[in-house]
This record gives C-alpha cells, sequence and structure tokens, in this order.
C-alpha cells in the first residue's frame, strides 16, 4: 500500500505542475478564438494567480486520487507500473525497454502528425476558423501539452477508467477464468478513448462556438485514434510508455509538424 502511496504522491506532484500551465494556456488559446467581446483575459473575475493556484490544487488533488484508485485496479487485471514500481521499490531496479520506448516514441510522433496534417490537408478547408486562425508554437502549449495531456489526461483515462473498464468486465464476465481475456482489455482500449475524445468536446464547442456534426467527427476521430495507440501501449507494455508516447506526441506537435506545416 505504501508503495501505491509514494506512486500516486509522484504523479500528485504532476497534477500540481501542471496546473501552472494548463490556465494561462487556456487564456492564450481563448484569447485566439474568442473576440474580445465574448472573453477579455485583461477582465478576469479572479485574479490569475488565484486561478493557477486553483487549476493546481484540483488537478493534484484529482490525480492522486484517480491514481491510487487506478493503481489498485490496475494490479487486479494485470495492468503494469514497471518504472514507478522501480521507482519506488528499493528491492526493485528501474528497467526501461529501449524497444518498447522507441515503439512509444515514434507512435507519438505518428499521432502528432496525424492531428496536424489533417487540420491543414483537410478540416481547415471544411471549418473556416481553424483557417483563419492557423496554430503556432507555444511554450504554454507545450509544457501544459506535456504535463496535463501527458501525465493527467492517462492518468485518469487510461490508468484508472481503462484498468476500472477491465476489472468490471472480468467481474461480470470472467471470474471463474485463471487470465482475462484480451478481447476484454481491447473493449477497455476502445471505451477510454472514446471517453478520451468525447473529453475533447467541451473545449470544441467553446473554441469554436458549437458542436458541430463534423467537429464532433473531427475529435471522435483523431483523439480516439490516438487514445487507442495509448490504451495499447499501456496494456502491453505500462503506464509510463502511454505517458511517454502522449508527451512526444505534444512535443512533436509543438517542434515539429506546426512550425513545418505552418
Amino acid at each position: 500500500m505504501k508503495k501505491n502511496l509514494y506512486i500516486s504522491l509522484i504523479l500528485a506532484a504532476f497534477g500540481v505542475l501542471a496546473g501552472i500551465f494548463i490556465v494561462p494556456y487556456q487564456m492564450e488559446t481563448m484569447s485566439t478564438y474568442l473576440s474580445p467581446d465574448v472573453f477579455d483575459p485583461n477582465d478576469l473575475p479572479v485574479p490569475m494567480a488565484a486561478l493557477i493556484g486553483i487549476a493546481s490544487i484540483q488537478l493534484g488533488v484529482a490525480t492522486f486520487v484517480a491514481s491510487i484508485l487506478g493503481i489498485i485496479l490496475a494490479r487486479k487485471v494485470n495492468l503494469k507500473l514497471p518504472i514507478l514500481d522501480g521507482l519506488v521499490n528499493k528491492n526493485q531496479r528501474v528497467t526501461v525497454s529501449a524497444k518498447w520506448l522507441t515503439y512509444a516514441v515514434l507512435l507519438g510522433v505518428l499521432g502528432g502528425f496525424t492531428i496536424v496534417a489533417a487540420d491543414y490537408f483537410y478540416y481547415q478547408y471544411q471549418i473556416p476558423l481553424i483557417a483563419e486562425n492557423p496554430p503556432a508554437f507555444s511554450l504554454n502549449g507545450l509544457l501544459a501539452g506535456v504535463l496535463y495531456g501527458g501525465v493527467i489526461e492517462e492518468v485518469l483515462i487510461r490508468l484508472f477508467l481503462m484498468s476500472f473498464i477491465v476489472w468490471v468486465l472480468y467481474k461480470l464476465f470472467a471470474r471463474k477464468k485463471a487470465t482475462i481475456p484480451h478481447a476484454f482489455y481491447w473493449i477497455a482500449i476502445v471505451l477510454a478513448a472514446i471517453v478520451f475524445a468525447v473529453g475533447h468536446f467541451p473545449t470544441t464547442q467553446v473554441v469554436f462556438g458549437e458542436l458541430s456534426s463534423i467537429l464532433i467527427i473531427r475529435s471522435l476521430l483523431l483523439n480516439g485514434l490516438v487514445g487507442v495507440v495509448f490504451g495499447y501501449l499501456y496494456w502491453r507494455k505500462g503506464i509510463e510508455y502511454a505517458i511517454f508516447s502522449h508527451m512526444t506526441a505534444h512535443i512533436s506537435m509543438q517542434l515539429l509538424f506546426i512550425p513545418i506545416f505552418y
């Protein structure tokens, strides 16, 4: 139990850090897409520092709770946290699979390319607001993507939700079996990826002022696709590889593909 607690505290620390950057990035994004009549960053109801503090506390607590529950569930359904376990266990070496780390990085880069290229080659012609506001490098976007997207979303969606779905399926349909059917993991991967994509709907609606059918398809397709990749990495090797891949997707988008395409 202590090991689970230590890992949860490590992940919660990332939640606190994510809050420092996610609020400025949200302000930056809303300022880009919304008119001053709708949103004025200089006319906030509370100071920016207070918003950042509140977000950091909320994300820290949410990450801690989701991670400790997720870890307990993960251990019940044979999902792994190999690197984090090595960090908190004195009797266990920290081992990183070079092969799976390479897979995670390459798949993250491919995911970043797919998201940026889809907007550049197709969606900007279907959604005028994308063409009118082409993406540009954002340091806040990079840090928020790495910390919030890479760590917090993976804790909430993969470590907790995906583990929970596998556990429920096992308890309902296969509790007498010695091993968990692979189909249960795939169902959990897909369902978690859908929830991950749907979780982007509120931001999409704020940014675009609507949630049209094409925006829904765009979010389900692009976010759902990378969500399946992250879920697969979690299942096959461990949550850390899903985190690495998610981080790489954001890094490649900000540092490589946005500069290349725009």
